[in-house]
């Protein structure tokens, strides 16, 4: 919010009458506005000056706009005196402005948000301006605005004519601005009325009471702050006279003090910058409290209205040059340096330093706004910036500082004249010695080196010089002791000069340009090596650096080995040569093409990929199959049915049963032939007859007390199948020799069978019977005693083999399972 709104409008139309009449408001929110806006008996117009923007409703406010140089123009037909109180809206008090009326004064009342028109002179109308300076928001943010008012109370206060009163401190006084310096006296003023007996009351008032007071019955002023205030004596008539006003302007002021430069914002110190509120650069000249004018060098700098005083624009995030600052120029009258003191506003430190001094020497006193710093040297100067923030400097005060023992600065030599590369990487850096009044040298001292070319030559904060031995120039290094209690600032400078002979040119190759190679030798090829040779055609051994175009495909080595991708691809392989004092820079490149090699068809082949084997033969090859592989090539077999045929990695295929099987065959590839199989069903046929083999009974007994051994089951083998295997299914009952006979071990049941695996003519078979051994007693031979033996009667010989009942000796056999004696 603005802090004061001075001199709006002053006291418009002082009435003659006591006597108040009725009071008429006019709210502007309820009516929609039109040039000229009549409510009779008032009349409401607008003019525009050059350039600005006739007032219209505001929309959204509904208030009266009025924007900078606009003026406004009430009157009345009624003839009658009138006091005028306009209504301020809120928009109107976050803005400042000044107001001047053609006629009478205005007064503003920031509390009751109004502004009150009283007509001194009798005439029945007011014409005021909004002045330039109307702005919106504070004072680090204006920018082009408006005023606006609400509403308008107008109270007629009666008759048309009175007396005019004329009032005056005096033509010495009134209108007059007087400048009071700090401790100056003031012969305080008084006003007097004319004509001597028009009937009234004289009071005084001032417009900043906060800098300059006024005895509201006596004018006598008392001095509070710097600054300044406008003293207003107003005479208020009684009945028959028309009231008058008359003013003087005071300036109070600091004391100046002729061995100190101050530059004061409430001086007009930075009013060369005018009131345009634009950020400036280049020379301006501020005034300081002695009236003495200095040139400063300025960059994004300007005066604020909003009692910033000088005003430092903030660094810009994307551009460091935008900074704002000042440069103060040498200030004569401080032999021995100065302290510069320099005041702001709203704790926005700026920034100070001391000019080619790269230590941060000052001081910041946030809590009481100020920011100190000395410079101690008779010739030096000091530049304020913006630093991080928009700053607002008031005041720049500089005081000196006391005289201290004189101290002389050297170097050894003056000048350093560099031409050959070695004395320039070994220049040895000299050091400054700093000598007292009595000519003997004061150790201890702190000294700040710099270099005007940082380029050429970087000097470390020990007086270190570093000198490139790329380029040639000139450059000047400086040394600074910047004084200290007892011993006062000097400084030294000795100058470098580097020449150097113009570098020979040379020439740089490869053995090939474009080198091509198939993707499985890419790992094989290490890479060229660059030939360089100068102008007559001698070789040279020069440091080299090697780059790839591609680093994901090839990477390159300092020595300029190359890491090749193993896929296709391209890349360009250039060597620099940087160049040095005796040779000019460059370079060469060449390529590198990766190409995929095509790969031979591998050529496995089955000449039948379906063939009819017959199981008489199980064993084969898949060589004998018709599998061919012309190359040789190492591959793989495999059998998708594993129990109608299998086959080992050399190819030998064994037949297991009949059915249909793939045989396969796979080559993986290799650098040179493509990967591959083959296939080939094999339909696997058996032809062989199944023999018939069985036993001429399904059951038998067997006693241990005959013996332990049995061979009482006769088997028929009409094929005659060769060899024949025996096995009994539970061992521990009785087990079964080679040759068939049974073992007897234990009572019990067990199944013995014989198995035939099979050959080229005969399929495999089997038959079997099942045993039970018994442990029991016989007394002799037990049977039935018979003269013929029935045909159909299955009879065995004691030895357990069948026998042919046509054939039958006398003897003991058995028949059906039971001992019979044939006579």
């Amino acid at each position: 919010m603005i802090k004061h709104l001075r001199f709006f409008m002053l006291n418009l139309l002082v009435l003659v009458s006591a006597a108040v009449m009725a009071q008429t408001t006019i709210d502007f929110t309820k009516l929609t506005w039109s040039n000229p806006l009549v409510q009779s008996p008032y009349t409401f117009s607008a003019d525009k000056n050059s350039g600005s923007t006739t007032p219209t409703q505001n929309p959204n406010s509904k208030d009266i706009r009025l924007y900078a140089k606009n003026s406004l123009t009430i009157s009345t037909s009624s003839g009658k005196i009138c006091k005028i109180v306009f209504h301020i809206s809120t928009n109107g008090l976050k803005q400042w402005a000044d107001f001047t009326p053609n006629n009478g004064s205005v007064t503003v009342s920031k509390e009751k948000q109004t502004a009150t028109w009283e007509n001194a002179e009798g005439a029945t109308s007011v014409t005021f301006t909004v002045g330039a300076k109307c702005k919106y928001g504070t004072a680090a943010t204006t920018k082009a605005g408006q005023f606006f008012f609400n509403s308008v109370d107008i109270t007629e206060l009666g008759g048309t004519s009175s007396t005019s009163t004329s009032l005056t401190f005096g033509a010495d006084v009134d209108g007059k601005t007087f400048i009071v310096r700090e401790g100056d006296s003031f012969a305080d003023k008084t006003a007097t009325v004319t004509p001597a007996d028009a009937k009234g009351s004289i009071s005084y008032a001032s417009d900043n009471e906060e800098a300059i007071s006024v005895n509201p019955t006596t004018g006598a002023v008392s001095f509070l702050a710097f600054g300044k205030a406008t003293i207003t004596a107003t005479f208020t008539p009684e009945k028959g006279y028309l009231g008058s006003s008359a003013s003087y302007t005071i300036n109070y002021r600091q004391a100046a003090d002729p061995t100190k430069v101050v530059f004061d914002t409430n001086e007009g110190a930075f009013d060369c910058f005018g009131n345009e509120n634009k950020y400036k650069e280049g020379e301006f000249d501020f005034v300081d409290l002695n009236g003495d004018s200095y040139t400063f060098t300025v960059h994004n700098a300007m005066l604020n209205n909003y009692e910033g005083g000088l005003q430092l624009k903030k660094v810009s995030a994307s551009d460091a040059t935008q900074q704002g600052y000042v440069v103060s120029p040498t200030f004569s009258k401080f032999p021995y340096g100065y302290r510069v003191t320099v005041k702001y506003k709203d704790q926005n430190a700026p920034e100070l330093e001391c000019v080619n001094y790269s230590e941060k020497v000052a001081v910041t006193d946030d809590a009481n706004g100020t920011i100190t710093m000395d410079v101690p040297f008779a010739d030096g100067t000091f530049k304020l910036l913006g630093g991080s923030q928009v700053a607002y400097v008031q005041s720049i005060e500089l005081t000196p500082l006391a005289k201290k023992e004189t101290t002389t600065m050297s170097f050894p030599k003056e000048e350093y004249n560099l031409t050959d590369i070695n004395a320039i990487r070994n220049f040895s850096s000299p050091k400054a010695t700093v000598k007292g009044e009595n000519g003997e040298a004061i150790e201890g001292l702190k000294i700040v080196y710099t270099s005007d070319n940082e380029v050429l030559a970087d000097v470390d904060e020990n007086g270190v010089v570093w000198l490139s031995d790329k380029i040639a120039g000139t450059a000047t290094i400086t040394a600074y002791f910047y004084g200290n209690e007892k011993y006062a600032a000097c400084q030294a400078s000795y100058k470098i000069n580097v020449t150097k002979k113009e570098p020979q040119p040379v020439t740089m190759t490869f053995p090939q340009d474009v080198y091509t190679c198939y993707t499985n030798e890419a790992p094989l090829f290490d890479g060229f090596q660059p030939t360089i040779k100068d102008e007559a055609g001698n070789e040279l051994n020069l440091p080299v650096k090697y780059s790839s175009s591609n680093v994901d495909f090839c990477m390159v080595t300092g020595s300029g080995t190359v890491l090749l991708s193993q896929n296709p691809g391209e890349v360009t392989i250039t060597a620099k040569f940087a160049g040095n004092d005796d040779y000019q820079p460059a370079q060469a490149s060449y390529v590198i093409k990766v190409i995929k090699k095509e790969k031979k068809d591998a050529g496995i082949s089955f000449e039948d990929t379906m063939i009819m084997i017959d199981l008489a033969n199980p064993n084969t090859t898949v060589k004998d199959l018709g599998f061919l592989n012309p190359n040789n090539l190492a591959v793989t077999y495999s059998s998708n049915k594993t129990d109608v045929a299998e086959v080992d990695a050399e190819g030998n295929v064994t037949l297991k049963k009949a059915g249909r099987v793939n045989i396969d065959v796979t080559f993986a590839g290799n650098d040179e032939y493509k990967a591959a199989s083959a296939s080939c069903t094999l339909i696997v046929n058996d032809y062989r007859t199944t023999p018939e083999l069985s036993f001429d009974q399904e059951e038998y007994t067997a006693n241990m007390r005959e013996g332990n051994t049995f061979s009482g089951a006769t088997l028929y083998n009409e094929s005659e199948v060769a060899p024949l295997s025996y096995t009994s299914s539970n061992e521990e009952v009785a087990e079964v020799a080679a040759n068939g006979v049974v073992i007897l071990r234990s009572t019990g049941e067990t199944t013995i069978t014989v198995w035939f695996a099979g050959d080229k003519n005969f399929k495999a078979a089997s038959a079997s019977y099942k045993l039970t051994v018994v442990d029991e007693v016989v007394n002799g031979i037990q049977g039935i005693t018979i003269d013929n033996m029935p045909e159909d009667a299955k009879v065995y010989n004691l030895n357990g083999q069948r026998v042919n009942t046509k054939a039958l000796k006398s003897g003991v056999y058995v028949v059906n399972g039971k001992k019979v004696v044939l006579k």
